[in-house]
């Protein structure tokens, strides 16, 4: 089913492109943002279709979603709060498609390129191949694919990506903190995690090198367990894969897989354990599970998205490039601790913080990519 939302929420900060060159592009330096608002409780909602009214010589803006929906509580509703503010602060006219089916990417693309939108979003990793397959074809379209990159620059293509291993990796040390401060005889963390695909690898990888780090700084023994569920959208699944990681002992749930992750949440927040959100700070997606949250691994779509249809307003876009999002440039981050502030000991807040210290000044490695 097809739905279009026309919606407004503000948040403010701008990031820059970086121009890339070659098959492995290198992203530049991202001026300094402007004030990052705090998230809001409330998050746009998808509706039923509504006619848009478009202001007279709008820019129109497209975004079809993957197969995960536009309420997920992370990653495609944190995209489109990008736009739903480009929408309010630059005057697009944004609207969005959700896919239903691999098979949908093509067809939902060309629905916005035959009405001659001026910039499509495409999101996620699973829309790379259909992205870089259509962008040509319409040469005076502009694109921007979320979790992609192209073997060969495309002239009419942005590609946008994010160094969520950079946040994800002090989050499994905060994890493994933890976890050995509430179970020291039997520490275990946990994730899961949705497709087994590199941008859910990021997180996973550095998040496990992230607990290693800690066992070895602190001559320790966490044990880090997961599992891949291989869907998005599998809720229940993802609360009974939570279920069995706790069953086997684990004391806190990263869930990395939208609506699935959230799953393994919903099953942490049951049976008395914690858990660490992911995409957006979820201690605002999900009031069920907030109490429960030592914090979310960030990465920012939103400003991402927004920054990209500035450039598109002002004339500016950025085709041929890479943008990376980083600890550094704020395009990555972890949430506030929340209602875990002042229970977690102020030593492993600060160690986490020289953590990310390290990672920013290079002296400090995540793992990713593996060799």
């Amino acid at each position: 089913m097809k739905k279009w939302l026309l919606a407004v929420v503000a948040a403010l900060m701008v990031l820059s492109m970086a121009v890339a060159c070659g098959t492995t592009p290198e992203a530049t330096e991202v001026p300094e943002a402007t004030e990052v608002p705090e998230a809001t409780e409330a998050a746009p909602e998808a509706t039923e279709a509504v006619e848009p009214t478009e202001p007279e010589g709008a820019i129109k803006v497209g975004m079809v979603s993957d197969v995960g929906g536009i309420d997920d509580a992370s990653f495609n509703q944190n995209t489109w709060e990008g736009l739903v503010r480009a929408q309010e602060e630059l005057g697009v006219a944004s609207q969005f498609i959700e896919s239903q089916a691999q098979a949908d990417y093509e067809k939902n693309i060309t629905e916005f390129a035959e009405q001659e939108y001026d910039l499509i979003f495409t999101v996620g990793f699973l829309l790379n191949d259909a992205t870089a397959k259509m962008a040509p074809l319409y040469p005076d379209v502009h694109f921007a694919g979320i979790d992609q990159w192209y073997d060969t620059p495309i002239e009419n293509a942005a590609a946008i990506t994010f160094a969520v291993d950079q946040a994800a990796f002090p989050i499994g040390y905060l994890a493994a903190g933890w976890a050995a401060l509430q179970d020291p005889d039997d520490a275990q963390v946990g994730w899961v995690g949705g497709m087994e695909i590199p941008p859910v690898q990021q997180f996973i990888v550095a998040y496990e090198a992230g607990v290693a780090y800690y066992n070895e700084a602190k001559g320790t023994d966490v044990q880090v367990k997961g599992v891949y569920v291989g869907d998005f959208e599998a809720p229940d699944e993802g609360k009974i894969q939570g279920n069995s990681l706790i069953d086997e002992g684990v004391d806190v749930i990263f869930g990395v897989g939208g609506k699935t992750g959230n799953g393994g949440l919903a099953a942490a927040k049951e049976r008395g354990k914690w858990g660490v959100g992911v995409d957006v700070d979820q201690y605002f997606t999900l009031p069920n599970e907030k109490d429960i949250l030592i914090t979310s691994c960030m990465k920012r779509l939103d400003n991402a998205v927004f920054s990209v249809t500035e450039a598109e307003v002002n004339g500016e876009f950025p085709g041929g490039s890479l943008y990376e999002g980083t600890l550094e440039n704020g395009g990555v981050g972890l949430a506030p601790y929340h209602d875990f502030e002042g229970e977690i000991p102020a030593e492993l807040t600060a160690e986490v913080d020289a953590i990310i210290a390290g990672i920013i000044d290079g002296s400090i490695s995540t793992g990713w990519p593996l060799e």
